[in-house]
């Protein structure tokens, strides 16, 4: 297993950062959730300052070529500078690094999204997306397999030891998955591509034995959506098409493997019938946060008590070690009150710029979805597993998007109107 996850660092991680860094340029911002993903396949990168070298440098390309960005969305920036403010407060900088730098990120990009959209045409944007979420699938299918086949599953989770294994990735690092193949599966049925079907598919067989139910839940959500897409008299005939791949597969598992026999088993191991939703903590710690800032005046609710330290640090201890799992919880422990409302701010104005770019059928079906994946995740968090974070913005924002290719607009536009005609 070792040496699977030593190939995947370096073709994966290490080669595809250099490919992207000499040949994407700009278009390196798609690929930038396939290097996280890498990322939590292999646990731990070797040296680490090659990870942070890395994306940085894809980072910063990017930001060097767009010039005044933050005018997109000015609560991304204050956000940034928030957070690096309150570094003064934090007692372990190395522990909580890790965290800093993948939100920074992320806030920084949800600003640089929508200038980069308007550079390139719709067609570009979701082919380069559809085939860094293509290397995603892939990557999925091929750690199960590798995991599987050398029974390396380190976590255990839900008390799973047997069949089909996921290696390093546990809890939320699956939260990209529904995600990816959503991209995926449309860019699949939409251009008339079986293979990505077909890889959607198996990925989806995949996902349900995660038992992971905000994962299994948007990735069916997700697959709909990209049917209901198809539901016009143009393409009609693709729907059928792609609703009859779906019936084959469906039907080669349930016959020829154990899928359904394994699903059985885990969801006894797991015994998701004895977890009712009131008793889920999450919903708990709203109640113990107020009460630490309102009612014992434990730590400021302006300024919450430190970046990403909320284990132990909340409600007195009574959920011990347990760090607060929602998001806006774990925002508002960590930064208070005033970086709920830069959070909040920032990602109103990514939706709504999303929103009123949404004219189409299709692109208004793609924003319920990210939609509900951002709400989904929100509850349930981490907003900090920046690979599936990036991914809704990279999605919701693709209506954003020019729907001609920049240079035949630059063409048409000195072209005068008389000779268009002539032609």
């Amino acid at each position: 297993m070792n040496t699977f996850l030593i190939l995947i660092e370096i073709i994966f991680f290490h080669g595809l950062a250099l490919y992207v860094i000499v040949k994407k340029n700009e278009r390196g911002i798609f690929y930038l959730p396939t290097l996280f993903f890498v990322d939590r396949i292999i646990s731990s990168p070797n040296p680490a300052v090659l990870f942070y070298g890395f994306i940085s440098l894809i980072l910063i390309l990017c930001i060097a070529r767009n010039g005044f960005f933050f005018r997109r969305n000015i609560a991304s920036l204050l956000i940034v500078i928030y957070f690096l403010l309150l570094l003064n407060k934090s007692s372990d900088l190395v522990t909580i690094r890790p965290y800093v730098f993948s939100v920074s990120c992320l806030f920084i990009l949800i600003a640089l999204i929508p200038t980069i959209y308007k550079k390139f045409s719709a067609e570009v944007i979701f082919k380069e997306l559809s085939n860094a979420c293509l290397l995603i699938l892939i990557l999925f299918i091929l750690n199960a397999l590798a995991s599987t086949y050398y029974k390396f599953s380190p976590m255990e989770m839900y008390n799973i030891t047997s069949g089909v294994m996921f290696g390093n990735l546990w809890a939320a690092a699956f939260n990209t998955m529904p995600l990816a193949l959503f991209v995926v599966f449309m860019y699949g049925v939409s251009n008339k591509k079986p293979l990505y079907v077909i890889i959607s598919m198996i990925t989806f067989f995949f996902i349900m034995l995660t038992l992971r139910r905000t994962v299994i839940v948007l990735s069916t959500l997700g697959i709909l959506i990209s049917l209901m897409t198809l539901m016009t008299r143009e393409k009609a005939k693709m729907l059928f098409t792609a609703g009859g791949l779906i019936a084959v597969i469906g039907f080669f598992v349930y016959n020829n493997t154990d899928f359904f026999a394994e699903f059985k088993e885990r969801i006894e191991l797991r015994k998701l019938d004895e977890r009712e939703l009131a008793e889920e903590k999450r919903f708990f710690e709203y109640s113990l946060l107020y009460d630490d800032m309102f009612v014992y005046h434990a730590y400021s609710p302006w300024f919450g008590y430190e970046l990403f330290n909320s284990a132990g640090n909340y409600g007195k201890g009574v959920l011990a070690e347990r760090s607060l799992h929602g998001d806006i919880p774990n925002i508002w422990h960590s930064s208070g009150l005033i970086g709920v409302l830069l959070y909040l701010i920032m990602v109103g104005t990514a939706f709504l710029q999303a929103l009123r770019s949404s004219k189409r059928y299709q692109d208004k079906l793609t924003f319920l979805f990210c939609g509900i994946a951002f709400a989904a995740y929100t509850g349930s968090g981490r907003y900090t597993e920046i690979g599936a974070s990036l991914l809704i913005y990279l999605i919701v924002m693709f209506p954003m998007a020019t729907r001609e290719e920049p240079e035949v607009q630059a063409e048409e536009s000195k072209t005068p109107r008389l000779k268009i005609e002539a032609a």
